[in-house]
């Protein structure tokens, strides 16, 4: 009896140990991932705002189910959507909330799940190359759980992140072949 009471008090002093220290992390943790492209900064921007293209090259879309782009009202502009469902049968969505001439912001919704920040930036870095920048933000609520997930998040991201930027790469490099669009000077 003496034994599980000192393991109890150990534990509830962990617990509060680990609270303590989940409070002092950060509440936002964003990842983000890019690359350089030869291509053209308008035709990785359509790339990227041609939302029923996303199936080519954006991982978060392999094995959707019943996957249904809605490009918004005003071509280029916000409000465009993905819905799909996943492997569980879970309703998952891409809201376009902001566009603009270097990029896109969304917001991811997976399931019940709080809602993610998420966006893709185009710019030119130097006159050969564009940079393409993709970052989400995640709001982590206080649970200890949640912040030490904070911690590991870019390693969980990151590589699906990275590999979908290398497919987008190939995809606009498609469609310039395509169209004989020379690379930029």
């Amino acid at each position: 009896m003496r034994i599980l009471k000192h393991l109890g008090i150990l534990l509830a002093g962990l617990s509060v140990v680990l609270t303590v220290f989940s409070l002092l992390m950060p509440s936002r943790v964003m990842t983000s991932r890019w690359v350089h492209s030869a291509s053209d900064t308008a035709l990785l921007l359509e790339t990227i705002r041609d939302l029923q293209g996303w199936k080519n090259w954006n991982l978060l879309l392999d094995g959707a189910a019943d996957l249904q782009a809605t490009p918004p009202s005003v071509p280029g502009a916000a409000g465009g959507t993905i819905a799909w469902k996943d492997a569980g049968g879970g309703s998952n969505r891409i809201l376009v909330t902001q566009s603009s001439s270097s990029g896109i912001v969304t917001e991811l919704r997976f399931g019940d799940e709080r809602s993610i920040e998420s966006g893709f930036s185009v710019e030119s870095r130097r006159p050969d190359s564009v940079q393409v920048v993709w970052y989400i933000i995640e709001n982590l609520r206080w649970y200890p759980w949640e912040k030490f997930y904070g911690m590991m998040a870019s390693d969980m991201k990151g590589p699906l992140m990275q590999e979908s930027l290398y497919r987008l790469k190939a995809e606009a490099d498609r469609r310039r072949r395509e169209r004989a669009i020379p690379l930029e000077p």
